[in-house]
């Protein structure tokens, strides 16, 4: 569930956006992470991307980026924007350099099978994987501004890479993003000897943590350390390596 927030996007952010050939429906699973593609890719009648969960995965070697951007850069030229390429390279319709993959036109969600369309995989009611985008772009922006927030009263100056993780967490799952202590466990991370992927990751998964009964809240995660612990570190390395290529 998303919540609403009060703030509004300045007249001067526009979204460009890049329109794609439409593809015919497809169905989407998560059996492995989706190949790059330097162009749109053909038609396809299934997608399949799956990530099996591997507790011993290596942590990504961190780059560290301490520049404040405004929020206006990171959203600029829509879907062609570093949050699109970021947030869609974590959720397998985008490749980390910009590319489209076969699930960006539609594809059915593995969890509650609802139908999801563009880079962030968007459920909620579009025409297209264009208007897709526009919506949650939106929606991301404001969200975005509650993350800077509550940075702020943390007196934390989020990395480019911290932030960009907070939006995807955000498009994953709003509630452990701006309710359950994202922002709060990085600050808390920031005080240990940690790098920044791992205080990211850390930070990441420890927001499933319910507040009130301080059990994991991630059933389509799987619910325990590991399974959330390993998706976590596979999206954060997706984002990095979109920054990486951007």
């Amino acid at each position: 569930m998303h919540r609403s927030l009060s703030w509004s996007i300045p007249i001067g952010l526009i979204f460009l956006w890049a329109t794609p050939a439409p593809a015919k429906d497809i169905a989407l699973t998560f059996d492995s992470p989706p190949a790059k593609t330097a162009k749109a890719p053909p038609r396809s009648d299934a997608v399949s991307l799956s990530f099996v969960p591997n507790p011993t995965q290596a942590s990504p070697t961190p780059i560290t980026q301490v520049v404040r951007y405004a929020l206006e850069t990171l959203f600029h030229s829509g879907s062609n924007s570093l949050v699109a390429r970021a947030v869609g390279s974590a959720e397998g319709t985008r490749t980390p350099d910009g590319g489209y993959t076969a699930a960006y036109y539609g594809h059915v969600d593995p969890g509650n099978q609802k139908w999801n369309l563009g880079s962030f995989s968007y459920q909620h009611g579009a025409r297209s994987p264009t208007d897709a985008d526009t919506k949650q772009l939106k929606r991301l922006y404001q969200q975005a501004l509650d993350l800077r927030q509550q940075a702020s009263q943390h007196q934390v100056s989020l990395s480019l890479a911290e932030e960009l993780n907070g939006i995807d967490l955000a498009n994953q799952a709003p509630l452990a993003a701006l309710d359950r202590g994202y922002i709060d466990w990085l600050a808390i991370a920031r005080q240990q000897s940690m790098s920044e992927a791992d205080r990211i990751i850390w930070a990441r998964t420890r927001a499933f943590l319910d507040p009130d009964s301080g059990r994991w809240n991630a059933p389509g995660l799987g619910n325990t350390l590991n399974s959330i612990r390993w998706d976590q570190a596979r999206r954060q390395q997706a984002v990095q390596q979109a920054i990486e290529m951007h």
